[in-house]
């Protein structure tokens, strides 16, 4: 009966009819028909029940969810779950979705549709044949209109089957902030005829874009250049430079005016005091010198930059590189710290990043 089974097999599947002529013995031998028929099936008869059998291997779970026909073709996703997190109203998140067709033949995409609100997909037009062994890759995207949590999934349609990637996100509301490196500027003792400038940092730290219309200085002698009509995304900044140039002698107030979207005001107080030349002396006239040692990088110069905070921001003192490893700044204003790094330049025009931090306090008089 052994040999009957292995040489039955080996004809390619002729195990039920090994059953049927043996059903044709006496009742005991109906007996040992099905016994037999049950041995068959589990030496690989199996294939005899369903006219569609699954390929060997071919799954509808594990790391991606799989489509498969008859045997030959065999569809993966990846990833089967997308968790957009917060995104802000009125822009979008985008992640890629793989398919992947790891049969023999070729399998056809009929069909992409996402469900849920915010949900969009692009870069797949269907149908769509993906042959064996390759793979194709689109879009998804979730771009709230409105806050709040919002989830639904992406059918992806086969002739075998439908897989799903689930999909998440939440909507947040656009909060641009405004926030300026200092709340005060305060210039010191100015000469009369001699402009001193100082720089503010404008900092986005909301949540969406910031939009800075326009800015503006108030004060006798008080201007400010930069800063109109840019757009910040979160977390960055842009350098304004107020410039005091008093055109007598005595105190000033005013205040900087940042026009924006940002839900917050923000409002930079200025001062200054203007000095006579005439009640200066030449040995009031300030000055700071600064020298550092030269770079063992080939280098064609080197910038100067001066701030009035510890850290930054700074600004550049003068358009071009200079080539001496010494610099002196008269450009200073009594009872005032200013904060002095230098950076090197290659024959590229590449900077390098800051030195370490120098400091000066400038005497009142």
């Amino acid at each position: 009966m052994e040999d009957l089974r292995t040489r039955e097999t080996s004809r390619g599947g002729l195990c039920l009819g090994s059953a049927r002529r043996l059903r044709t013995t006496s009742l005991r031998g109906l007996a040992v028909a099905v016994a037999l028929f049950a041995l068959l099936g589990s030496a690989g008869c199996t294939a005899l029940t369903g006219s569609k059998p699954l390929a060997p291997g071919s799954t509808t779970g594990g790391s991606g969810a799989t489509a498969s026909d008859s045997g030959a073709a065999s569809i993966s996703v990846a990833p089967l779950t997308i968790a957009f997190g917060n995104v802000v109203v009125g822009t979008s998140n985008s992640q890629f979705v793989t398919l992947t067709n790891e049969g023999t033949v070729g399998e056809t995409v009929t069909t992409v549709q996402p469900s849920g609100y915010g949900f969009i997909y692009t870069g797949l037009p269907t149908p769509i044949t993906i042959g064996p062994g390759l793979k194709v890759s689109f879009t998804v995207s979730f771009a709230p209109a409105s806050a709040g949590a919002s989830s639904g999934s992406m059918s992806i349609e086969t002739p075998e089957a439908t897989l799903t990637v689930s999909l998440s996100g939440m909507g947040v509301a656009s909060t641009p902030q405004l926030s300026p490196s200092t709340s005060n500027l305060a210039f010191g003792s100015v000469n009369v005829g001699t402009p001193s400038s100082l720089p503010v940092a404008l900092t986005n730290t909301g949540t969406g874009n910031l939009s800075i219309s326009g800015v503006s200085a108030s004060g006798a002698g008080f201007t400010v250049s930069g800063g109109s009509g840019v757009t910040l995304a979160p977390n960055q900044s842009t350098t304004v430079t107020v410039t005091f140039d008093p055109s007598a002698a005595g105190s000033v107030t005013g205040g900087l005016a940042i026009a924006s979207n940002a839900t917050n005001s923000a409002n930079i107080a200025l001062s200054g005091t203007g000095v006579a030349a005439s009640s200066s002396s030449a040995s009031a006239q300030h000055s700071v010198a600064l020298n550092w040692s030269p770079s063992t990088s080939a280098v064609t110069g080197y910038f100067v930059y001066r701030g009035t905070i510890s850290g930054g921001p700074y600004s550049k003192l003068f358009a071009s590189a200079d080539t001496a490893a010494n610099y002196k700044d008269s450009s200073v204003s009594d009872g005032l710290t200013y904060y002095y790094v230098v950076t090197a330049v290659d024959s590229s025009s590449v900077e390098s990043s800051y030195s370490n931090e120098v400091s000066a306090t400038i005497p009142s008089d």
